[in-house]
Order: C-alpha cells, then sequence, then structure tokens
C-alpha cells in the first residue's frame, strides 16, 4: 500500500540526520509529494488565509475517502481568488476536501496552505539536496 504522503512527512520530520531525510524524501518521491513540497516552501504559491472548519476524518490510515497523493491536482483551484458567491462555493469545496482526507493529510495540507512548514523537520535547502533541479 502506497504512504500517505503525511506519514512520509513523519517519517522525514522523524530521520536523526540530514542524510537520512534526503534519501527517505529520495525514496517516497512523487509527484505529489513535490508538487506539495513546492506549495509549501515557494513564494510563487501564496499563503492562504480563511481555512474553513471542518470535521478531521477519524477513521483508520487508508480507509480515507480520499488521499493526497491521488487528489493534489485540484488543489490549484483553491489559489484562484474569487469574490461572492464563487467564494463561497470555494470555501465549500475546501471544506468537502478536508473532511475527506484522513485527518493527518488534512492537518498536513492546512499546515501548507498557511505555509507553516515548521512541524516538517526539514528545510528548502534539505528537499534542493535531495531533488536538485525540481526546486528552482
Amino acid at each position: 500500500m502506497t504512504k500517505l504522503i503525511s506519514e512520509v512527512i513523519y517519517d522525514v520530520r522523524d530521520a536523526v540526520s540530514e542524510e537520512q531525510k534526503i534519501k527517505l524524501l529520495q525514496q517516497n518521491k512523487s509527484p505529489a509529494l513535490i508538487q506539495l513540497l513546492k506549495y509549501a516552501f515557494l513564494d510563487t504559491y501564496p499563503k492562504l488565509e480563511n481555512i474553513p472548519k471542518y470535521i478531521p476524518d477519524d477513521s483508520p490510515i487508508g480507509f480515507s475517502y480520499a488521499r493526497l497523493f491521488r487528489e493534489y491536482k485540484s488543489l490549484p483551484y483553491f489559489y484562484e481568488k474569487y469574490e461572492g458567491l464563487q467564494h463561497k462555493k470555494q470555501q465549500n469545496k475546501l471544506e468537502l476536501f478536508l473532511e475527506s482526507l484522513h485527518w493527518t493529510e488534512a492537518a498536513l495540507l492546512e499546515n501548507i496552505f498557511k505555509k507553516d512548514t515548521s512541524s516538517f523537520g526539514f528545510t528548502l535547502e534539505t528537499i534542493k539536496k535531495a531533488f536538485p533541479g525540481e526546486f528552482v
């Protein structure tokens, strides 16, 4: 079974040395992981405010309706700026999206949207060493 993106991030966070962190990132490389790290660490993606309140999914790992490694392609929609009714619709979709993820992935995504990478346990420099050329 494929690991959840949150499991990968937690494994990397818990690694003792930077070499171990780099190795874990490389072993778990996927388009989803790369894109989510770009959202979290690169300034080209804005910090999102007003994350809607949602009910975290408390199902066991692997039993959630959605997973970030499959659903990451829909994230650009949440970075679009909408007004009025479209904004409300966007917020409702984000709430449903977060509720469909395992609570660890929803919490991770919330941190990514807020650009709060303090709980990741690694820096952009570590990512650049793990994936040379991907984070320019």
